[in-house]
C-alpha cells in the first residue's frame, strides 16, 4: 500500500517496491546525495513522517510532488531524485533523524505595497502570514514574505539548544524595519515533523534570529492547532522560524523548586525599539521584582510587575519552566549598557537574585 504524507516541502509518498537495493548500493547512495544534494546525516527533512510506517521488510521507493516546477525539475533530475531517496532510507537503518528534503523550492514570495494609513495583510501561498496594523508602518511600504538566504550559523544554533524545526525559516521583509506599534506574524507548522522529533505542539513557539548574537530568541507565541499555524506579535522585520526543543515525548513537568533556571533579557541590544522584555524562569515564586542601574550605579528603572506565563516552554532546551516577564519600557532611556539585578521571594526561604547587562543603541 502506498501512503502519502503532506507537509510543508510538498506531498510525500512511500509505497513497496519489488527489488531491494543491495547495501553496498545504499552505501555509495547515501555518499552521493550527501554530496549531490547536500542532504546532512541526523539533519536530513520531513520523509519521517511517511517512511516510518511504511513496512521496512520490502524495499520502499518515495517520490516528492510539490508544485509543477518541482515536478518537472523532479523528472529531468530523476536519477538524482532516486539517489536521493536511497540516501534517506540507507539514514534511516542507520538511526539518523530523518529531517529534510532540500530538492522542494520554498513556496513563491508574496509582497504587497500597504499604506501607512491603512496597513493591511500580507498572505503567501502556504498561509505565512503578516498582519499590520493602520499606522503601525513608519511610511508607505512594500512588505515582502519570502525565504531567507542561507546565513552561516542558524542551524549550528538551532543545534546547540536541541531546537528542532517544524517550519521553513521565513524572512519578513524590508529587513530591520521598525514598527511603531506589534504587528502579528503567523507561520504554519508541520505536526507530523513535530510529531516525528518528539515535539508536541504546545512546545512549539517561532524564534527569531538575531543575526548580531548569533541565536535563537524565542517569542511569546499562540498556536493554533485546528489551522496548525503559530502566531507572534513583534516590532521588526527579519527572519523567524518554528522551532521546538527536541528529543523527548510529550510535556516534561516543570521544576517549581525555588531557584533560577534561566535569566535574560530580549531583544539584546535593543536598536531602534521602545521596549525590551526581562525574563526569568526561578519556579515557583511569592513574588519577583526588577532593578536597572547605569555604569554609574544609579538605580533608573525598579518594578514588580511581572507577567506569569505558567509553566512555559520558550524553546531555550530547558522544557517547561514556570516562566515570569516583565516589559521595560526604555524610550526615556539614553544608549549604554545597564545591569538588572531581578530578586524572586518566597515565603519561608531566602530571596534569590540574578543579574544580567542589556544593552540600548539609539
Amino acid at each position: 500500500m502506498t501512503r502519502c504524507h503532506k507537509s510543508f516541502h510538498g506531498i510525500i509518498c512511500v509505497g513497496p517496491s519489488s527489488a531491494r537495493p543491495k547495501p553496498r548500493r545504499l552505501v555509495s547512495a547515501l555518499k552521493a546525495a550527501v554530496l549531490a544534494a547536500g542532504l546532512v546525516a541526523g539533519s536530513l527533512d520531513a520523509f519521517a513522517a511517511a517512511a516510518q510506517d511504511a513496512s521496512p521488510t520490502p524495499a520502499s521507493t518515495a517520490t516528492a510532488r510539490g508544485d509543477a516546477e518541482a515536478v518537472h525539475q523532479i523528472a529531468a533530475r530523476r536519477e538524482q531524485v532516486h539517489a536521493r531517496i536511497e540516501a534517506i532510507r540507507a539514514a534511516r537503518s542507520r538511526g539518523y533523524a530523518v529531517t529534510a528534503l532540500k530538492s522542494i523550492r520554498p513556496p513563491a514570495p508574496a509582497r504587497l505595497r500597504l499604506a501607512k494609513t491603512l496597513g493591511g495583510l500580507v498572505l503567501r501561498a502556504d498561509r505565512t502570514a503578516v498582519l499590520v496594523p493602520a499606522a503601525a508602518l513608519p511610511r508607505d511600504l512594500e512588505v515582502t514574505v519570502s525565504h531567507p538566504a542561507d546565513q552561516p550559523g542558524r542551524e549550528a544554533a538551532s543545534a546547540e539548544k536541541n531546537l528542532k524545526p517544524a517550519s521553513l525559516p521565513v524572512a519578513f521583509g524590508p529587513e530591520g524595519t521598525r514598527f511603531n506599534f506589534p504587528v502579528t506574524i503567523t507561520l504554519p507548522y508541520d505536526p507530523a515533523l513535530a510529531k516525528a522529533q518528539g515535539i508536541s505542539p504546545d512546545r512549539l513557539t517561532i524564534h527569531y534570529w538575531n543575526p548580531q548574537l548569533k541565536a535563537w530568541e524565542s517569542l511569546l507565541s499562540r498556536v493554533d492547532a485546528a489551522a496548525r499555524t503559530i502566531s507572534a506579535e513583534v516590532l521588526h522585520f527579519s527572519v523567524y522560524q518554528v522551532l521546538g526543543a527536541g528529543g523527548g515525548t510529550g510535556v516534561a513537568a516543570a521544576d517549581a523548586a525555588l531557584g533560577f533556571k534561566a535569566a535574560y533579557v530580549f531583544p539584546n541590544p535593543v536598536r531602534g525599539q521602545n521596549t525590551v522584555t526581562i525574563r526569568v524562569q526561578p519556579g515557583v515564586a511569592d513574588s519577583v521584582e526588577v532593578r536597572v542601574y547605569d555604569l554609574a550605579g544609579r538605580k533608573i528603572h525598579a518594578s514588580s510587575n511581572f507577567n506569569n506565563l505558567g509553566a512555559f516552554d520558550d524553546g531555550n532546551g530547558l522544557g517547561p519552566q514556570f516562566t515570569y516577564d516583565h516589559v521595560w519600557d526604555v524610550s526615556g532611556v539614553g544608549s549604554g549598557v545597564y545591569t538588572y539585578a531581578v530578586t524572586a521571594k518566597k515565603a519561608g526561604q531566602a530571596d534569590i537574585v540574578k543579574s544580567g547587562k542589556v544593552a540600548v543603541v539609539k
